[in-house]
């Protein structure tokens, strides 16, 4: 068996001058040396990559994914049932909770404009049934989102309120400051962090800036072109500011389309130019260190991020595969968005998680490992929460009392591990 691996094999003869014959032959054992190597080095490769990915993944935390793969489920067929156009002009939401009362169980939570409004058309005071399936189903009342760009029209405003916000020229660029597409006239965003492309192996050292489409692109074109600049800060901005990137890719998305054609995300990646210095850290936060995939991220657990506007913030994951609309003012149109996040501040030290101009910050979880990124929410906060700005503690509501929950001042986020795949990226850690 030996002797037929490492064979030898004639190749070619020549005649030499003087009349003999030599022979080149070509042997099996180089074909076998060359083939170890060669599988040995995309076995080393392979396993290094590996254990770099995981590397950058949170351990899970969460036991029961069958559990939870049946809740999305169900949770999905609800969503078809009320979320479609025409179907409802109240209900705007639906996603998974965890039930008040200290009760570890899952719940669907049914996001409402109006909690004593009719909750879909023709249904009257016909009110949502206690449970679907077998799960719970909880009433929410929620304002409905938008999403978070400033258009500049309350910048004096947004200085005196939120002064921890970055919004200035900045010499060294790092996440969380103001920064937005060229075409955005008087619009500003938030350049979110640093990543770099998993499918460009040869351009492994160049940097890219994240943060969403309606931040880094002029949604209203379907393609990328030379004229696509990244200025810090953004053009909104009343300072003075400067290209200091270029667009690359963005997530086109879909406006007043079917739910069946739902949006994962909203996000865009810039390459930064060279002569620009940069730090991968959030202010207040520092650097991320890996990221949470879209399963393992827990409801109740802590997120914290730092925006354009309100700067440094903290709140707590209170939704998770939330299904949800997003209204888009630029354009008067909304956009669906399948399997999102829903985060609540941490009331009463922060009495809201985001604003306008937060667009695309990155949240983190209390180990800096990067959990969504966020690109809608409220950013109004009504007269209901500020008379209760003074207070020591939320006032919590009672499990046995038949008025609803009310979210405000929430945030709505991709979830970070759907960013990284579909964009092909890594962040820097």
């Amino acid at each position: 068996m030996g002797l037929f691996i490492f064979e030898r094999h004639l190749l070619w003869s020549r005649h030499n001058a003087d009349g003999g014959i030599t022979f080149y032959y070509y042997y099996d054992a180089i074909t076998w040396i060359v083939a170890g190597l060669a599988l040995a080095w995309l076995t080393w490769f392979l396993v290094k990559r590996y254990r770099h990915a995981r590397a950058l993944r949170r351990r899970p935390r969460r036991t029961n994914y069958r559990l939870l793969k049946r809740i999305v489920k169900i949770k999905s067929e609800l969503s078809r049932r009320f979320l479609p156009p025409g179907v409802s002009n109240n209900i705007h939401a639906v996603g998974i909770g965890l039930l008040a009362g200290g009760v570890e169980q899952y719940c669907i939570q049914v996001f409402v404009n109006d909690a004593n409004g009719e909750k879909w058309v023709g249904s009257g005071a016909t009110p949502l049934p206690n449970s679907y399936r077998g799960v719970p189903l909880v009433l929410i009342e929620m304002p409905a989102a938008g999403f978070l760009y400033d258009a500049g029209s309350n910048a004096s405003v947004a200085w005196d309120q939120y002064p921890n916000g970055i919004r200035e020229h900045q010499e060294v660029i790092i996440g969380g400051i103001s920064g937005a597409n060229t075409h955005l006239t008087g619009q500003s965003g938030t350049i979110g962090y640093f990543c770099r492309r998993k499918s460009k192996l040869p351009h492994r050292n160049e940097t890219y800036m994240l943060s969403n489409s309606h931040v880094f692109a002029d949604l209203q074109k379907a393609k990328v072109d030379d004229g696509d600049l990244i200025m810090q800060p953004s053009p909104g901005e009343p300072g003075s500011n400067r290209p200091i990137g270029t667009l690359v890719n963005f997530y086109t998305l879909k406006f007043d389309s079917d739910i069946n054609e739902p949006n994962h995300i909203d996000a865009a990646i810039a390459k930064l130019w060279g002569p620009h210095q940069h730090k991968p850290l959030l202010p207040l936060i520092g650097a991320v260190r890996g990221y949470v995939p879209k399963k393992d991220i827990e409801i109740g657990e802590a997120a914290r991020k730092f925006g354009r506007t309100t700067g440094y913030t903290e709140g707590r994951i209170f939704s998770i595969y939330l299904d949800i609309w997003i209204r888009y003012d630029r354009t008067r149109q909304s956009a669906f968005f399948q399997n999102q996040l829903l985060i609540e501040p941490a009331f009463p030290v922060f009495q809201k998680f985001v604003a306008k101009g937060d667009s695309g910050s990155l949240v983190v979880d209390g180990e800096q490992h990067a959990i969504g990124l966020i690109f809608g929410g409220m950013s109004e906060v009504p007269e209901s929460t500020r008379a209760l700005l003074n207070t020591e503690v939320m006032p919590q509501r009672d499990p046995a009392s038949s008025k609803p929950q009310r979210i405000e001042g929430y945030g709505v986020a991709n979830p970070i591990s759907e960013v990284l795949e579909r964009l092909k990226i890594e962040l820097l850690v």
